[in-house]
């Protein structure tokens, strides 16, 4: 069985947007599979550049400039159709797709090649169901038709209201195909099953993203890598993204940085953007790290610290507190994101309501003087990403889609 996988690019994101998966199914008898992305940063032979000259670059640029001055969104890039051309969509038995926003295919083109071959469409958030952001977040617009936008600014942004028009193209587009639709937490399924854009798909499918966890687990030389990085070895460590995207949270870091203790010996540990907490540097120690795309650079950092924040008030899975989780670490989330389950809150997570701050301020105090329910959740966090978020299950889970699909289509 030949699988295609399609995105803008094969390493971002890689653990989760195929190139992973394409690595492990060509190890499997039986299967055969290849990535096609517009930028190839990696050097697997069986991912595809699709574009392949400067000029093709210039021409992805324009036409980013033209969708942004005409306030539309993926209307009229021309890559799809270079891959519709391609020996490996041609060859597939299956084009399973994720992030088609990213600047590099025309929805109409998505219409055309999943009515030319058996498509799987993984969604990595809620862009598919609104008028044109990636997060909807508190607004309920993606329900009724996206009228009127109250938040053009919201990435993905819009300098006209366009937002009716897009939902409305999605609609139609997405009546004319016949998919299966992939998401990783019950909190997307709700989305999927509710909106009017997606509610008619009979094919939505439940699949939780894994991790390896002989890889995302709690380097036993942890003293020793807090020597590397001069973290005192009885300071606590709060790790959290550092990130300016709205929905990450950044904020309620920062006002829980203000209103901490400054005698609680802390380091503060952070992955990502760099240089967005210098206020912060006279109260608590930081070290900041940029993004790292190799999971032993990320999982040293999970095991010097003490405490996961993912303060996000819009997540669809939440990749790095599964692998904090997997890390041994304590994890605390807001409510009304996929957070709260996917971390098996209470049990695990600790969901926090993002509107009382002073709240968010007396768990983590909680946690820093206790030690015991550290690693108690901790502990349990680990045992609920074995049973429920391996690798090797996410896997057996993909590739039973791609039977089930194999054998319907015969």
């Amino acid at each position: 069985m030949k699988i295609l996988y399609v995105n803008d690019n094969d390493l971002i994101g890689r653990r989760f947007n195929g190139h992973d998966l394409q690595i492990m199914l060509n190890k499997k008898k039986g299967y055969e599979a290849k990535q096609a992305v517009i930028a190839k940063q990696g050097t697997d032979p069986n991912t595809i550049r699709l574009i392949n000259t400067e000029g093709g670059y210039f021409i992805r640029n324009k036409c980013r400039e033209m969708e942004e001055k005409l306030s539309i969104q993926s209307m009229i890039y021309p890559f799809g159709e270079l891959l519709r051309e391609h020996p490996a969509f041609k060859e597939a038995d299956i084009v399973h797709y994720h992030l088609l926003f990213n600047h590099f295919m025309s929805l109409y083109s998505f219409k055309h090649l999943a009515q030319e071959k058996p498509t799987v469409w993984t969604l990595h958030d809620p862009w598919a169901l609104t008028g044109h952001c990636v997060h909807p977040i508190d607004c309920k617009g993606w329900l009724t038709g996206c009228h009127n936008c109250p938040h053009l600014d919201r990435y993905s942004p819009l300098k006209e209201d366009n937002s009716h028009d897009i939902w409305e193209i999605k609609k139609g587009i997405y009546k004319d195909i016949d998919i299966d639709i992939v998401v990783a937490s019950p909190w997307m399924l709700d989305l999927v099953k509710r909106s009017p854009l997606t509610k008619h798909f009979k094919r939505t499918h439940l699949i939780p993203f894994g991790i390896d966890t002989n890889i995302f687990k709690k380097n036993i030389k942890h003293k020793e890598l807090r020597k590397k990085m001069s973290i005192d070895e009885k300071s606590f460590v709060i790790m959290f993204r550092q990130d300016e995207q709205e929905w990450k949270g950044l904020p309620y870091i920062k006002q829980l940085l203000e209103k901490l203790d400054q005698s609680l010996n802390l380091t503060i540990l952070t992955v990502g953007n760099t240089g967005l907490l210098d206020k912060y540097k006279d109260k608590f120690p930081i070290i900041e790290y940029e993004w790292l795309n190799e999971p032993e650079q990320l999982v040293e950092l999970y095991s010097v610290a003490n405490l996961f924040l993912m303060p996000s008030i819009a997540e669809s899975f939440g990749m790095m507190a599964i692998e904090a989780m997997g890390c041994s670490l304590p994890v605390v989330v807001f409510e009304g994101t996929a957070l709260p389950s996917v971390t098996f809150a209470p049990e695990c997570g600790i969901a926090l309501e993002k509107e009382n701050p002073d709240e968010f301020v007396e768990t983590v105090t909680r946690l820093v003087k206790s030690s015991d329910e550290c690693k108690r959740r901790g502990d349990t966090g680990r045992k609920l990403v074995e049973e429920n978020y391996n690798i090797e299950l996410y896997n057996q889970r993909m590739m039973k889609l791609y039977d089930e699909i194999s054998a319907r289509i015969k």
